[in-house]
């Protein structure tokens, strides 16, 4: 026989009171604590200003090795980064478009902000002010405006990653828009037919990456030095940054 079934009346709604009562302080508890600030973006002192007139909270490094553990821990992440957690600090990188995804739904789901990747056009104007001048063609005759595209944007900065903060830092307070990470954007890229806004986004085929020079990549692609690159000289290393509207 239960102890409810031995107890009197009295005694069980006694008793159902104070497991309820019990429930509900632990709920609003629950609910005072909020979002778990260990999992919030580093930020710069203040948004950043647009020069459309918005503004944006920016992440002000890409997404570290231990950020991607926390989402791994928390099994929103799939891609296990742990054999590189002695460069805690340093970017996470081998991420594909797919892997950035599961990021982006982990971190809203632990704050109180929205979070999402840049557009192309956003990441070309917080980098703007780092990025290296277009250099001059090697070759002048029009038929090898490939070759030497390919060759004027090989990656300056080696590929050998550094730990965050390693490289520029804009007077935003955004570090590393000049490193050798290319970071995923929310655009999508459908060739020359340019219907890769009218897309869904589950179903496009390539992105935008930004970083020392504008590229393309494959959504599933975690290394286009093996995977491929749609347009352009492959990227050395493919990460993430955040950012939200804050106006």
């Amino acid at each position: 026989m239960s102890i409810l079934a031995r107890a009197t009346p009295y005694k069980t709604v006694t008793v159902l009171m104070a497991a309820a009562l019990v429930g509900a302080i632990v709920g609003a508890a629950l609910m005072m604590r909020g979002p778990n600030p260990h999992f919030v973006p580093m930020l710069p002192m203040t948004p950043v200003a647009m020069q459309n007139g918005r503004t944006l909270n920016v992440q002000t490094r890409e997404v570290t090795v231990a950020q991607w553990q926390d989402c791994r821990r928390a099994g929103f992440c799939g891609l296990d980064l742990s054999t590189y957690e002695t460069e805690a600090d340093y970017p996470a990188t081998g991420l594909s478009f797919s892997d950035a995804m599961q990021y982006v739904d982990w971190i809203n789901s632990v704050s109180d902000a929205t979070w999402r990747l840049p557009t192309a056009a956003e990441w070309r104007e917080l980098a703007a002010e780092v990025m290296p001048t277009k250099p001059e063609p090697i070759f002048t005759d029009p038929s090898l405006t490939w070759a030497s595209t390919y060759l004027t944007e090989a990656n300056r900065t080696g590929r050998a990653l550094r730990p965050s903060g390693e490289f520029a830092t804009t007077t935003a307070g955004i570090e590393d828009l000049d490193g050798n990470v290319w970071e995923w954007t929310q655009d999508c890229y459908a060739g020359s037919s340019g219907q890769g806004e009218t897309i869904e986004i589950d179903r496009c085929p390539a992105f935008i990456m930004g970083g020392e020079h504008e590229a393309v990549v494959p959504y599933l692609v975690r290394d286009p030095a093996r995977g491929g690159c749609a347009v352009g000289a492959p990227p050395a290393h493919l990460g993430m940054r955040l950012v939200s509207d804050a106006s």
